[in-house]
C-alpha cells in the first residue's frame, strides 16, 4: 500500500464519547464475557458506533476495511457534516454508507486516499492506519516518552509517533510485549478496542 502523505492537522476538536446510560443487552454467539474486546463491543453497539454482521454474529475476528474504520471514528465525533461536498475519489459514491464519513475524515486530516482519486474503501486497514487515524484526531499530540519498546517500530514510518502515543495511553498494548505488529490486519474486535479505549472512558 503507498506510504501516505503528510496530512494537515485536523481542524475537528475531539470530544469524548459518553458512556451508555444503560447496561446494554446485545448478545453475539462469537462474543464471550471473557474475550478482552467483550466491553467494547458492548459499548459501540450501545452508541451506535458499529452493528453486529448479522442479528447473532459480531465478527470480531474479520478484518476492518478502510471504510468501517473511518466511519466508526466518525460515528464517535458524533456524526459532523462534511464542510465540502467535493469528493475527489472515484470509488467513493454519494450512496455509500461510508461518503459522509470519508469526506469529513480527508478534510480533518485523519486520512488520505491511497491515490488522488482513490479511497479503497474496501481494502483492510492495518493496526497502524487505524491507530494513526486516532492520532490525527487527537490533533497529533507528541509522545511523552521517546522509549520504543516495539522492535517492529521503526523511527523513519509515518505511523511512528502515533504507536506511541497510542501505546503511552493504552490504546494498545501490542500484538506481545515487543512487537506491535503495524502491517497486520486491523480486525472488527481490535478496531472497536481501540476506539474504546481512546474515546469511550
Amino acid at each position: 500500500m503507498p506510504k501516505p502523505t503528510a496530512t494537515p492537522k485536523p481542524t475537528t476538536k475531539p470530544t469524548a464519547t459518553p458512556k451508555p446510560t444503560a447496561k446494554p443487552t446485545v448478545s453475539f454467539k462469537d462474543v464471550k464475557t471473557k474475550d478482552y474486546f467483550y466491553n467494547s463491543v458492548q459499548w459501540g453497539i450501545a452508541r451506535g458506533i458499529t452493528n453486529g454482521t448479522s442479528k447473532t454474529e459480531f465478527s470480531p475476528n474479520q478484518a476492518c476495511t478502510r471504510a468501517q474504520n473511518v466511519t466508526f471514528l466518525w460515528r464517535c465525533a458524533g456524526q459532523p457534516e462534511p464542510k465540502t461536498t467535493k469528493n475527489p475519489f472515484t470509488d467513493v459514491k454519494s450512496s455509500d454508507y461510508y461518503y459522509k464519513a470519508v469526506l469529513w475524515a480527508v478534510e480533518n486530516g485523519i486520512t488520505n486516499g491511497t491515490s488522488k482519486t482513490t479511497f479503497s474503501p474496501n481494502q483492510v486497514c492495518t493496526r497502524a492506519q487505524i491507530v494513526t487515524f486516532l492520532w490525527r484526531y487527537a490533533k497529533q499530540p507528541a509522545p511523552k516518552t521517546a522509549k520504543n519498546p516495539f522492535k517492529d517500530l521503526k523511527t523513519n514510518e509515518y505511523y511512528y509517533k502515533a504507536v506511541l502515543w497510542a501505546a503511552e495511553q493504552k490504546i494498545t498494548t501490542g500484538t506481545t510485549a515487543t512487537t506491535f505488529a503495524p502491517n497486520q490486519k486491523c480486525t472488527r474486535g481490535q478496531s472497536i478496542t481501540f476506539l474504546f479505549r481512546d474515546l469511550g472512558r
